[in-house]
């Protein structure tokens, strides 16, 4: 017999924040007002089923959308891309951890590193994923 320690509602909470953290403070510094809404209206990163994590992949989830936010706000403070190149492993880690557990999260690391990005998508309309 196996048992499978539940995750509680209150990290389902948390883990929900951190994704709103990630819409309303970090993707500015890189997105339009007007892609982030795109980006909402697909429910990129809205765990389907959170309810159903288990405690470890809960905790998973939570590390690994904490070290993504990590990773984007240093690019954000400091803005030099060869200083948040030696992250590129460690993004890549933790974005399939989230595909992992069904967090839709399509980006790469080079596509905030892809010059002045907020402009060229306000000057582009269209959304690719």
């Amino acid at each position: 017999m196996k048992v499978i320690t539940a995750s509680t509602p209150e990290q389902h909470q948390y883990v929900r924040n951190l994704v709103e953290d990630l819409y309303n403070r970090v993707f500015p510094e890189y997105f339009s007002g007007q892609y982030i809404a795109e980006l909402k209206a697909f429910e990129l990163m809205d765990p389907p089923f959170i309810e159903d994590l288990s405690m470890m992949e809960i905790l998973e989830v939570t590390t690994a959308i904490q070290a993504i936010t990590s990773i984007l706000d240093t690019y954000a403070q400091y803005r030099e891309p060869a200083s948040i190149k030696k992250y590129q492993c460690i993004f890549e880690k933790n974005t399939q951890i989230l595909g992992k557990h069904n967090v839709n999260f399509p980006f790469r690391l080079h596509d905030f590193l892809a010059g002045d990005y907020k402009i060229t998508k306000q000057a582009d309309k269209t959304f690719y994923i």
